[in-house]
Parts: C-alpha cells; sequence; structure tokens
C-alpha cells in the first residue's frame, strides 16, 4: 500500500492510495480458501472444491467482499499512520477498481482540531442551595390541605357558591338537536375550578336542590364531533346534589394522614422536599455555566462538515418550530411533513449558525475532556440507561427491547448523555465550586433569566445544544466502524 498526502487545507485532508492489483489478488485468493471449508459445489464432497472453481463461480461477489473490507482496513491504517484523527466519517472517491487493475482512491477526511488542554481546576462555578422559608413550607402544607377537604350536604334551601360540588343531570342542544354523547347524570364539578366547559360553572351559582337551570356555552374547540365544535349549547341542567367543603384541620393527626410523625415532622419532611425538588433546577443552571465557560475559554477551527451537518439538523428545528407557530402555520396545514413554504429570516440564519457553532465546538470540548481524563461509557451504563428507558413505557418493554435486539446500532445513542453527564461530574469534581444560599423569590429570577436568554439566543434549541453527543459526530476511535461514505467512481 502506497499513501500519499494530495492536499492539506485547513483541517480537511486529502490522501491518495495506492494498492496492487497483486495484493488484491492474494487477499481474493485468501478469502477462497476461507470459502472453500464451507461451500459445497455438485459433483464434489464438502470442502473440497476447487479454489479456481470457485473463484470463477464466485468472483464479482469475492472481490467486491475483498474490497470493501480492503477499503474499511486500508483507511484506518493510512490515517494512523499520518496521525490524522478523523473528526467525522472519511468519505472514498475511487479514483480506479477491477478486477484486472489496481485499486487506487482518494480519502477525503477533516482531521479533529488541535485543542488545548483544559485545566479543569481554574472553571470557577457557583452552587446555588435553596433556602426554604417558612411561608414556602406553608403554602405547600394548604397545597395538601385542598386535597384532604371534606364535602358535606348543604342544607334544604342552600344556594350554591363557588368552592361547592355540584352534582347535577344535563341535556343539551345544538340549534334545538340532539347529539351524540349530549346527556349526562350525575355530573360532579366544583364550581370556580372551570374544568367542565368555559363559562359554566358561573352560571350554577345561587342553585339550590331540585332546581332546574338552562345554560349556555359554546362546545370547545376541540370537541371530538367537528360538526358541532365551537358551536353555542344550551344545556338544560337539573340539580341533583349540593355540598359545601370543610377545610382540613391541620395539626398532628393531619401530619400522620401523610406518614409523618406529627406536624413538626411533616414541615420538616416538606422543607426537605423542596430542596430536592430544587436540586435539578440548580443543576440546570450549573450545568449552563459549565457549557458557558468551556465556549468562552476554549478557541479553534471548527470542522466544516461537522458544522454543515450540525447546522441542517438546527434549520429542521427551527422551521419545525416556525411551522407550529400561529394560525397560519397549523398542523393541519401542514401535516407531518411539508414545511416548505416557511421560510427563515436573515436573523434566523445567524442564530442557526451561532447555535451550531457552540453545539460542535462543545461536542470536541466534551471529547478532549473525555479523552483527556479516560472518561468511557460501560457496557453496563449502557444496559442500565436501557432499562431505564424502557421503564419510562410500561407495558412496551418487551417491543423497545426487540427494537435495540434488532437494530444493535442503536444502542450507541443512549451513550451520548452518559458521556456528557460523566464529563460534567468530572468538572465539577475538580472546578472550584462557591456556595450561595437563595431563597425561592430569587431561584425564580434566575430561572426567568435562564429562560429568557435561551429563548432569545437559540428559539429554545439551547437543551438540544447541551445534549452534545460527543459520541456520534467526533469519536475518532468509532469513525471507521461504520461503512465509509463513497462520494464517486471515476
Amino acid at each position: 500500500m502506497k499513501v500519499t498526502v494530495a492536499e492539506t487545507k485547513g483541517l480537511k485532508t486529502s490522501l491518495n492510495v495506492l494498492i496492487k492489483k497483486q495484493d488484491i489478488d492474494k487477499k481474493i485468493e485468501e478469502r477462497a480458501i476461507e470459502l472453500q471449508k464451507t461451500i459445497s459445489l455438485k459433483g464434489f464432497r464438502p470442502g473440497k472444491a476447487p479454489i479456481q472453481m470457485l473463484k470463477k463461480q464466485f468472483g464479482e461477489a469475492l472481490y467486491g467482499e475483498v474490497v470493501e473490507k480492503t477499503l474499511q482496513d486500508s483507511t484506518y491504517q493510512a490515517l494512523n499512520e499520518n496521525k490524522i484523527k478523523p473528526a467525522g466519517q472519511p468519505k472514498i472517491e475511487i479514483k480506479s477498481s477491477g478486477v484486472d487493475k489496481d485499486l487506487e482512491y482518494i480519502i477525503i477526511v477533516e482531521k479533529s482540531p488541535e485543542i488545548k488542554k483544559i485545566d479543569l481546576e481554574k472553571v470557577t462555578l457557583t452552587d446555588y442551595k435553596l433556602k426554604v422559608e417558612k411561608e414556602d413550607i406553608d403554602s405547600r402544607i394548604k397545597l395538601l390541605a385542598e386535597g384532604q377537604k371534606k364535602y358535606t350536604d348543604k342544607k334544604a334551601g342552600e344556594k350554591s357558591l363557588n368552592g361547592d360540588v355540584v352534582v347535577f343531570n344535563f341535556e343539551a342542544k345544538v340549534d334545538g338537536k340532539a347529539f351524540d354523547g349530549n346527556k349526562g347524570e350525575k355530573v360532579q364539578i366544583i364550581l370556580g375550578k372551570e374544568l367542565f366547559i368555559k363559562g359554566f360553572d358561573s352560571q350554577l351559582l345561587s342553585c339550590k336542590v331540585g332546581e332546574e337551570k338552562e345554560v349556555k356555552v359554546n362546545l370547545p374547540e376541540n370537541y371530538p364531533a367537528k360538526e358541532i365544535a365551537g358551536k353555542p349549547a344550551v344545556f338544560s341542567c337539573k340539580i341533583v346534589e349540593l355540598k359545601k367543603s370543610e377545610d382540613a384541620v391541620i395539626d398532628d393527626q393531619f401530619a400522620k394522614n401523610f406518614g409523618a410523625k406529627d406536624l413538626n415532622d411533616l414541615k420538616s419532611l416538606i422543607e426537605k422536599q423542596l430542596s430536592k425538588e430544587q436540586s435539578s433546577v440548580t443543576e440546570s443552571i450549573m450545568r449552563k455555566e459549565i457549557l458557558d465557560y468551556l465556549d468562552a475559554n476554549t478557541n479553534f477551527e471548527l470542522p466544516q462538515d461537522l458544522l454543515d451537518s450540525e447546522k441542517e439538523s438546527v434549520k429542521h428545528s427551527f422551521i419545525h418550530e416556525k411551522a407550529h407557530q400561529g394560525e397560519e402555520h397549523d398542523n393541519h396545514k401542514h401535516g407531518h411533513h411539508d414545511h416548505s413554504d416557511i421560510k427563515l429570516t436573515k436573523d434566523d440564519e445567524e442564530e442557526i449558525l451561532d447555535l451550531s457553532k457552540r453545539r460542535v465546538k462543545l461536542a470536541l470540548v466534551f471529547n478532549k475532556i473525555g479523552d483527556d481524563n479516560n472518561v468511557i461509557v460501560t457496557a453496563q451504563e449502557l444496559q442500565t440507561e436501557l432499562q431505564k428507558q424502557m421503564s419510562m413505557y410500561p407495558g412496551q418493554e418487551k417491543q423497545i427491547r426487540e427494537f435495540y435486539q434488532k437494530n444493535p446500532g442503536e444502542i450507541t445513542r443512549l451513550r451520548g448523555p452518559i458521556y456528557e453527564d460523566k464529563v460534567v461530574n468530572l468538572i465539577k469534581s475538580k472546578a472550584k465550586i462557591n456556595v450561595k444560599e437563595i431563597n425561592k423569590k430569587q431561584l425564580e429570577e434566575l430561572v426567568k433569566d435562564l429562560t429568557s436568554e435561551i429563548k432569545s439566543k437559540t428559539k429554545n434549541n439551547e437543551k438540544k445544544a447541551s445534549a452534545t453527543e460527543p459520541e456520534k459526530e467526533t469519536k475518532s476511535k468509532d469513525a471507521l466502524k461504520k461503512p465509509l461514505k463513497k462520494i464517486s467512481k471515476k
């Protein structure tokens, strides 16, 4: 095999590879000998068919198989010999091939950029700890008490008020005509909750048991029967029962209903729960700090192929979002795929480019940190993640398992988030972390600022940016495990 560098421009390199015909012939001979042991031909005992006959009968298939494997192996060897770490899949351009010819081809590859080692001990992060205040605990207890309310029958002649439970039978008509599902018995609603039909509750105020009442409302726009959806309807209602609520007494017995020893113990449990609930929020804020630090403190040339690929992905997300914003681009008009009339503005294009650069850059930086610190995702971690995925879809575990068994390559898609989490945890373990205690209101402001920044910068795509999926784009050690991309044959 002879390898020469044809061209180098920035990160992109072209290598000429020449493999002599006799080397290909030797590999075909070796493969034919392997096949001889397993193939039976008419007139010959198993494993005794002449090699030349096998080569004659299966020559084209043998040549194709050998060339495919030779391309794979020689490309890997050529890149290694020239110390090229590919940023993505190398592309192959066949110049010359055929049973009577040398195999000559060009490898077009983008190298992973040189990234300086990042001193993780210089990273400074803020760990926000939520200070749970008395009003936060009281608010949660009040919410629990709402769910513990008891309802008792109102006295005869008493009228319905907001917060009461009204039990009624009804018959509804649209344009004076009945329709499917227009009757109901012993329907219960809590007045003021507006959980039945908008505008319905207020018309049942000041009613008594036994009273008949006409309620006029518009049916919901998403009503199953499309021909009457959104139309005015008249509900003839008869009040069957009225019940008033009694607030739960907040005492030690109330606390015991929730598994606490007493009221003080319940408050302590709620304090811990509130802190735990907010930890995922503060984790997101710290993660964003890490991404921003890495983005701001690294600078290198980005592989153009990776950037172009990422731009296409982000562009698709932008178009999809625009297609489903507002009435002029609803699902009924566009269906699932046709977004051809969606036009991106110059600002959109700039945002797409900025976001794509950030995502590719962070993917490469995460790889660099992972490689420098020997971060790996084990088979056991992949299996654990698969189990977690299956637990999210109860009843469908068998189908999910079968999908991954039939498509073993798909399980590597689970690797990206695990890899990123491990790198993030590594950074946290090395970084200097300043702890700052904040109350709920301050935390809400931080989240508000973070959300508005995400929306303004990335049109809701920042979360995707955080999922850098390093293995998908830049893990050079995996790059040649996939089929090589062939451009053309001259």
